[in-house]
């Protein structure tokens, strides 16, 4: 069974373990969330939150996994995080793979692509 969720601060071992298997960096001090199949790591996705705003630091999925939809599971789980703990916009450095944050409604400025986390939820289009 598949499972995307995020890890508590002090559960950080398997995120940090997954991230050096995999040769990207990790952030201790990072919002993480996971995706995980029983025990078997997927993909991760950490954030980082300071001064009111979020910067996405990873979103990783490993090769065989990828256009599955977990990368967008992943980033729409950091999307909701900020909603929640009512922070208004997400930044992601550019050159991160852009047309993946473009395609979801991140827009440039600067050196970031930029999310407004409210007009996201307020633009959602639902199928029905």
């Amino acid at each position: 069974m598949i499972e995307l969720k995020e890890v508590p601060q002090e559960n950080q071992e398997k995120v940090k373990i997954f991230c050096d298997v995999n040769n990207i960096p990790f952030d201790g001090g990072a919002i993480s969330h996971i995706v995980l199949d029983g025990s078997n790591v997927l993909g991760i996705s950490q954030l980082k939150v300071e001064n009111g705003i979020a910067e996405i630091l990873i979103i990783f999925v490993k090769k065989e996994f990828r256009n599955m939809g977990f990368g967008d599971g992943l980033l729409k789980m950091q999307i909701n995080y900020c909603y929640r703990n009512s922070i208004s916009f997400i930044k992601v450095k550019k050159g991160i793979n852009d047309r993946f944050f473009r395609r979801v409604g991140f827009v440039e400025e600067g050196e970031y692509l930029v999310l407004d986390v409210q007009a996201f939820y307020t633009n959602l289009k639902c199928k029905q």
